[in-house]
């Protein structure tokens, strides 16, 4: 019985371990990517510039569903890995991403943020022990196999990844202003125009701007 109670300590601690190790990577890698990137307000966007800009994220399309915590999100990000008994690596199993283009306002102005994007912000949701039934049911939708062909199960962990509307993040990339109609004009002379930001040669970075202030 001692011996049940050690291994089951372990497995917590170890779980405790990785989700904290993911956040860490994640704070760490996000303020990589904004570093020498100077911060800008919207409205001071200039056409073609790589910039960092921080603001409220807003919906523009109906909310989606997240797969695991089921919450109403702007997009999400969710990945499982695998572990088979005697292996000594994880192999990735679901990689799934799903979002819409958003504005990202501040004070000053609109930006709209457009896919791909590079995701920086903190796991919503991680585990590696005590996993819920609904990760099962996302993995049989997604065709992934709980038990080996010989019965043993497999262990499994995950990182679900979202971002909820009026979340305050930080966005790097490159940014172009367009004419657009849910913009503003710069004179009664002038058409509408929106500073967009697009993942098209390298996707546009979304970080935790909480975690960025250091």
């Amino acid at each position: 019985m001692t011996g049940i109670v050690i291994a089951v300590s372990l497995l917590t601690v170890a779980a405790g371990a990785y989700v904290r190790l993911v956040k860490s990577r994640r704070r760490k890698a996000a303020r990589r990517a904004v570093w020498g990137v100077p911060a800008t307000a919207i409205a001071a966007v200039k056409d073609g510039e790589t910039v960092r800009v921080t603001g409220r994220a807003v919906a523009r399309a109906p909310l989606r569903t997240s797969p695991i915590s089921r919450r109403g999100c702007i997009g999400f990000c969710l990945t499982v890995d695998r572990h088979q008994t005697g292996s000594e690596s994880w192999q990735r199993v679901v990689d799934k991403e799903e979002f819409d283009s958003f504005l990202l306002v501040d004070d000053t102005g609109a930006a709209m943020l457009h896919a791909p994007f590079e995701m920086k912000l903190d796991p919503y949701d991680a585990a590696a022990e005590n996993l819920p039934p609904v990760l099962f049911e996302v993995l049989e939708r997604e065709g992934v196999a709980s038990r080996s062909v010989f019965g043993g199960r497999y262990d499994f962990r995950y990182i679900e990844t979202i971002l909820l509307p009026g979340e305050e993040i930080t966005a790097v990339g490159r940014a172009t202003i367009e004419i657009d109609p849910a913009g503003s004009a710069p004179s009664h002379r002038e058409p509408p125009v929106m500073c967009h930001m697009k993942g098209l040669e390298e996707a546009v970075i979304i970080a935790d701007a909480e975690e960025l202030r250091v």
